[in-house]
């Protein structure tokens, strides 16, 4: 799900700055030094609370900010940008309540012993096919009271069947604490297919 293209060293931070998307840079240990001003107006749109702002991420690692089903797979990333030199892609859903959206992660390895600089563009935008509704908490609430949705997708998994992933949007609607993530299933395969089949099957 992701390519490898030969990239310059460096991207100017005024470029990331001009973008209207999401954009960051890390260290090389992949501590968040940098982000645009689309950052908080994405993390603003979108119900984020103070905590995802850019005064509170800088310096915190990038994975405090990742499932840890998805760590591996993202340390597999940066390490082949870093390997190789050139840029790495990976394709990933990150809907809202009201919009199917698919975006692009670009990561562009700096000079080395610089860190990476990551883009994040939207690919697709779409209206969801599916109607809003008020969920019943305790179908989709589990023992420890969280709410579990997959990082990719935000279908909420349901507590009594673990195999059972439906869209509730009404959960994205307000900024929640009482959200835990994980991968549903369909976003494992179709976003992860080669960390859980590294031998190509």
């Amino acid at each position: 799900m992701h390519d490898i293209r030969p990239l310059p060293p460096r991207v100017p931070e005024e470029t990331l700055e001009s973008s209207p998307y999401a954009c960051f840079v890390l260290t090389e240990s992949l501590d968040i030094a940098y982000c645009n001003s689309a950052w908080d107006r994405f993390a603003l749109q979108n119900g984020g609370t103070g905590q995802v702002l850019t005064d509170q991420v800088i310096s915190r690692n990038l994975f405090d900010f990742i499932p840890a089903a998805l760590k591996d797979y993202h340390a597999g990333l940066f390490a082949q940008a870093r390997l190789h030199g050139r840029r790495v892609t990976h394709d990933y859903e990150c809907s809202s309540p009201r919009s199917f959206r698919r975006f692009r992660m670009e990561i562009y390895p700096l000079l080395p012993g610089r860190g990476f600089a990551v883009v994040n563009s939207l690919t697709v935008e779409r209206p969801h096919s599916q109607p809003s509704w008020k969920p019943e908490d305790a179908v989709y609430r589990n023992s420890n009271g969280l709410i579990r949705m997959c990082a990719n997708c935000r279908r909420t998994n349901r507590a009594s069947d673990l195999d059972v992933w439906d869209w509730v949007p009404s959960y994205m609607e307000d900024a929640r604490r009482d959200v835990t993530h994980g991968i549903c299933p369909v976003c494992a395969e179709y976003y992860y297919h080669d960390v859980l089949h590294p031998s190509g099957f």
